[in-house]
């Protein structure tokens, strides 16, 4: 929870904010920087299209701007060289002689992508050491090698790292992400210390300090430093104080010089990592910032008391934060008073610090609990108060209570519930907590949730990797509602903190909105995890409590996660929600207008949620069909031919009345489906969204089964089903909904309320079926089928990558090969399917049944990483030549790959697919993306290369390589 509040006084404040943040920029911790090594250090940035995004880049460039902070500039010489299909070398180490000249330009360095070809980037330091050796002998030269995965050609980056060893250049190597090539980041460094494995981008923070120890040495690095009893966590904290005019002039300076030996002293118990500031005054506007302590004091001291000044209007704002320590510093009655009339009761204050003869405790004491009313009137007591402050702000997260909210419903799946197991205990190790910390609490949650207790964080690290996965519904009101209950019975005055891990995919989103805002109005402080790749921003940005309290799964670190909750905010990378659908689609609504919806007010307000939704999804009727069905005893169709015509008919739709015939309005659905599918017009069949509101069971529930099972058998339809209303048949709804189940299937109490959570699910949903439906070609089936083995190899390498949506073309081939089994009516009881994924890693895939396949080949990872075609050539060799086997030769084994043709080897690749064609197998290329290198392509089909040679956005069914497997017919 922010609090913000606002002070007026009569006519004299300043103001101050001390910001005890520990702030990555500062290298407070290191000695001066003339006390530093001269060095000449080269930066060798990777920029390749496995860095997914210029976000990513940046932090790179941010990284460095860091680590060099601690140079000194006017001695030491810096370089960067970025590398992808070529290096450049953007800065020269002769090029910037100040630091802020060099971070400014090197965080205007572009991301470019490409390949990576590390070898070029480091024989290009090697030309500029050359240069250097002559210019400036004796002086140490580091090379800094930040990169995401393998080489491109690492043989000859083999070679040239020789020649780094024989110059005896000192090299750091650093891997970031899951495809790191670690023996070869080994090969690059000095020794295997001068490794480091990060999980992605943004843990390059946790290293930067210990590279920077390294140019100043005799510095450890603050991650290898001794902890000593004096040592401090550095938790973050807000000082304000509040100046007096009414005191004596004497009087005034005296009390601030308590507040000088105060602050003096609580900068030497907790280091030197923070800021000062000081804040707008009222009548000047100015904001000054002091770099140390000891500006900081000169500019107090100087602080004159103006006779004559008084403000008007708002002179003060400070946001307070949770989980920081917030000082209140008074000197003088009047500011006493002035703070106990304007502030927040529920601002997060965690101390009042009474400076002064002039302090009441009276004045203040429903603002926070007396043990937090300090009194420093003399020396001693200064010295006393900085002990009690210290020991807060070095506690960390020993004052608290934690609650860990796990999301186990079927949108979760059990392999990111594991992750979220996994990420909980990581948590807990990282957050180091005392003995005798208050027990830790687990709410699993997906149907119903499901309570945990445990003792300490021994047992609960032990024990939350048994925790199951249930799958269900997503009930997440329940488990808020859960959580506030326990986090009340604990009240007390301990932080009650609460980490909630979830996609976000509520099933009543309304209610969940709903036990959201009572939470932020309730003590329990809300920290949210976005977990999968199909996060649903807008519902963890509602639970969340403040956007510093978001994070995403695969942008969090347990360790930044463990500073965020203990230390305050750190940097969250909260991607920008995109949901525009880009693919066409039909729209059929279909809404309830029977009895059980009690009044005509509530088919209305069926009406008003489907224009709004409309809107949302920004539907064009030029070119897609929308319509809209009522029912009650019978079912009509309306249909619509402009966005004008939907917006102003809809409203006036009658109220029917009547039994509630589900079943009759899917039926018209299920007759133009079967009308359009039959058609033979079009080859290319438009996905269709089925959105169902209604608020009561259906009349005929077996009738309305078998309509729906009828429907579902048409893959390009996906049904919703909304419930309404407190008397929802849920079995029902989920008899409706496509699967996954829950992904289709919402309730709401009331339509009439904003849910502003449930249009963004529905729309994020829509859009992301509607983009694999879109792949899918029509359903038109082979009349006998193909006696044939087949072995498909899919690209999933970085290249195919360079989209919005990195897994987009590889979801395009999945989609062939379903095409290819339903279409080419593939027997599996005669055939045999294997199918081959492949960047830098290799997988296989056997399937025993079309029902094995189709289940299970659209949950294939996208890999990302480099294009090893020749070795998924080879192993389409070995699988092809086990089918031979199998059937003593008496069928046709053929190899279908799809890729863009842009293989890391390219002549290996070429030698592989010439050894498949000697063989006398056959392959069918068709090139993917859009970069296909239709040499390469051509260069693996085998003849006739007319017959053999495909692109799959220009794929005509009818005269492919499907008739071909159909030639016994």
């Amino acid at each position: 929870m922010n609090c913000a509040f606002t002070i007026q006084f009569s006519w004299t404040l300043a103001a101050l904010l001390l910001s005890l943040v520990l702030v990555e920029s500062q290298r407070t911790s290191f000695p001066n920087r003339r006390d530093c090594e001269v060095v000449d250090l080269v930066f060798i940035l990777d920029r390749s299209w496995s860095l997914r995004s210029p976000a990513n880049f940046q932090k790179e460039l941010d990284f460095v701007s860091q680590v060099v902070s601690v140079l000194d500039f006017e001695n030491s010489r810096v370089s960067v060289i970025t590398f992808s299909d070529d290096a450049d070398l953007n800065i020269r180490f002769s090029d910037y002689y100040t630091l802020a000249d060099f971070q400014r330009a090197v965080r205007a360095l572009p991301w470019v992508g490409g390949n990576t070809y590390t070898h070029k980037a480091i024989e290009l330091m090697m030309t500029e050491e050359n240069q250097r050796s002559r210019d400036r002998a004796g002086i140490t030269s580091i090379g800094v090698i930040v990169t995401d995965g393998g080489s491109t050609d690492p043989y000859r980056l083999e070679d040239v790292v020789r020649q780094v060893h024989d110059k005896r250049i000192e090299m750091y190597a650093i891997g970031v992400g899951d495809e790191v090539n670690q023996k070869e980041l080994e090969m690059l460094a000095s020794s295997y210390d001068h490794v480091y494995l990060l999980k992605n981008v943004n843990a390059l923070s946790q290293i930067q300090d210990k590279l920077a120890a390294r140019f100043c040495r005799g510095t450890p690095a603050p991650s290898t430093q001794a902890q000593n009893k004096e040592s401090c966590v550095n938790k973050p904290a807000n000082l304000v104080l509040f100046l007096d005019d009414s005191l004596p002039i004497q009087q005034y300076h005296q009390d601030l010089s308590l507040v000088t030996d105060l602050v003096t002293r609580l900068s030497r118990s907790i280091g030197r990592s923070h800021k000062f500031k000081l804040l707008p005054n009222w009548f000047q506007g100015s904001v000054l910032t002091f770099g140390n302590v000891q500006d900081f004091l000169k500019g107090v001291s100087r602080t004159n008391v103006p006779q004559r000044w008084s403000s008007t209007g708002n002179i003060l704002e400070v946001d307070l934060k949770p989980g920081f320590l917030n000082i209140a510093v008074v000197i003088g009655a009047n500011s006493m008073k002035r703070l106990n009339q304007s502030l927040d009761r529920d601002a997060p204050l965690t101390y009042i610090l009474g400076v002064g003869q002039s302090f009441r405790r009276d004045l203040i004491e429903n603002i926070v609990p007396s043990s937090k009313r300090l009194i420093v009137q003399t020396l001693g007591q200064s010295v006393e108060t900085v002990k009690e402050l210290s020991l807060d702000l070095c506690s960390g997260c020993s004052n608290m209570d934690i609650y860990f909210l796990l999301d186990t419903s079927n949108s979760i799946g059990p392999e990111q519930f594991a992750r979220e197991c996994k990420l909980a205990a990581d948590l807990m190790k990282s957050m180091q907590l005392p003995n005798g910390h208050s027990p830790i609490t687990t709410i699993d949650y997906s149907d119903s949730p499901e309570l945990h207790r445990y003792a300490d964080s021994p047992q609960f690290i032990a024990t939350i990797p048994s925790h199951k996965w249930r799958g269900g519904n997503t009930m997440t009101h329940s488990a808020l509602e859960m959580v506030m209950a326990a986090s009340e019975r604990n009240s007390n005055d301990k932080r009650q903190v609460a980490i909630l891990m979830s996609d976000g995919a509520s099933t009543s989103p309304d209610r969940t909105e709903k036990m959201a805002a009572k939470i932020h109005n309730s003590q329990l402080e809300m920290f949210v995890v976005g977990i999968g790749e199909n996060v649903n921003l807008e519902e963890l940005k509602v639970i969340a409590s403040s956007p510093s309290h978001l994070y995403m799964e695969d942008s969090i670190t347990p360790t930044h996660l463990s500073e965020a909750i203990c230390n305050g905010a750190t940097d969250n990378n909260i991607p920008e929600s995109n949901q525009d659908c880009r693919e066409e689609f039909d729209i059929v609504f279909v809404l309830d207008s029977s009895w059980s919806l009690r009044t005509e007010k509530n088919f209305r307000k069926e009406i008003h949620f489907v224009t709004e939704l409309g809107d949302n999804l920004q539907l064009d009727f030029k070119r897609v069909s929308v319509s809209v069905i009522t029912y009650a005893d019978q079912a009509k169709e309306y249909n619509f031919r402009s966005k004008n015509e939907f917006s102003s008919a809809v409203l006036n739709l009658p109220w029917l009345g009547g039994n509630t015939y589900t079943d009759r309005a899917l039926s018209i659905v299920l007759e133009n489906v079967e009308s359009r599918a039959n058609s033979v017009q079009s080859t290319v069949e438009r996905p269709l969204v089925v959105l169902v509101i209604t608020d009561g069971g259906s009349t005929s529930p077996f009738v309305l089964e078998k309509v729906v099972a009828r429907l579902k058998r048409f893959k390009f339809v996906k049904l919703f089903a909304i419930g309404v209303g407190v008397s929802i048949n849920i079995k029902e709804l989920g008899l409706i909904a496509s699967d996954p189940s829950d992904s289709h299937l919402f309730m709401v109490d009331d339509l009439e309320v904003n849910n502003k959570i449930l249009k963004s699910l529905l729309k994020s949903q829509i859009c992301r079926d509607t983009q694999f439906l879109s792949l899918i070609s029509p359903p038109k089936l082979f009349s006998c089928p193909a006696d044939v083995d087949l072995v498909f190899v899919l690209d999933s390498s970085s290249s195919l990558g360079v989209v919005e949506n990195p897994d987009f073309y590889f979801l395009k081939e999945i989609a062939f090969v379903i095409d290819v089994i339903k279409l080419g009516n593939i027997d599996f009881r005669q055939s045999r399917v294997s199918v081959i994924t492949y960047s830098d890693v290799i997988r296989l895939h056997q399937y025993r049944s079309e029902t094995d396949l189709v289940s299970n080949i659209i949950h294939l990872p996208f890999l990302g990483g480099n294009t090893c075609t020749d070795i998924a050539l080879d192993l389409m060799l070995d699988e092809l030549n086990y089918f031979k086997s199998v059937s003593n030769g008496r069928k046709a084994a053929i190899g279908v790959i799809l890729t863009d043709g842009l293989s890391t080897r390219p002549e290996s690749t070429s030698s592989s697919a010439r050894r498949i064609h000697d063989v006398g197998y056959r392959i069918v290329a068709i090139g993917v993306g859009a970069r296909v290198n239709i040499n390469a392509i051509t260069d693996m089909a085998s003849l006739p290369k007319n017959e053999n040679v495909f692109l799959l956005d220009a794929l005509n069914w009818r005269t492919s390589f499907l008739s071909s497997l159909h030639n016994g017919c």
